[in-house]
């Protein structure tokens, strides 16, 4: 995997954070402060382990996702004529557009998807959540109790389509052989 260092001038002009992935897989994390000539001098340097990598994306999800749901909110209204356009009205036919979507997005983006998926609500969001139903109210108590069930569920189902678009990436997936009835 190559991933290019990423880049973050911060709004006061001063500071850059700079993340890169080092050849033994750990993260390195840390900021340049620009100094009173232009140039950029050293501050601030973390290195992150490869499982601590995983756990800070799996926090950073949540944020993700709320950066970029009020962009497909936007194109939700086209996206929904289309549905109805194509396959008439309500849920049923917004999900089928969905599915026909999906199947245009190449094999290993798909696996990429479903692993960050996994990863978002993967073990680390489970204990949180047993955490919340152990201080939560009776009252709560079943929702959360739902909640539970719904992602760990949802992380197995996420965990099992990686592994088969990767199959079918890596060209894994044979065709079955037509059965000799004679």
């Amino acid at each position: 995997m190559e991933l290019h260092p990423l880049e973050i001038e911060l709004d006061d002009e001063r500071t850059c954070v700079r993340a890169e992935l080092l050849r033994d897989g750990r993260l390195a994390i840390g900021t340049r402060i620009r100094g009173g000539d232009g140039g950029w001098g050293a501050g601030e340097l973390v290195i992150l382990e490869r499982r601590a990598s995983v756990a800070l994306a799996a926090w950073l999800a949540p944020l993700v996702e709320d950066a970029w749901t009020h962009i497909a909110r936007r194109h939700q209204e086209a996206q929904l004529t289309t549905a109805r356009d194509l396959y008439g009205v309500g849920a049923a036919a917004a999900e089928r557009l969905a599915g026909d979507m999906e199947r245009e997005i190449p094999y290993a983006l798909r696996r990429r998807a479903m692993l960050l998926l996994a990863n978002a609500i993967g073990p680390e969001m489970r204990e949180r959540l047993v955490a919340r139903l152990n201080a939560a109210p009776a009252a709560g108590e079943p929702e959360l109790r739902r909640r539970l069930a719904e992602e760990r569920d949802a992380f197995a189902y996420a965990l099992a389509a990686a592994a088969l678009y990767d199959a079918l990436e890596q060209g894994a997936v044979g065709e079955a052989a037509e059965p000799d009835l004679s």
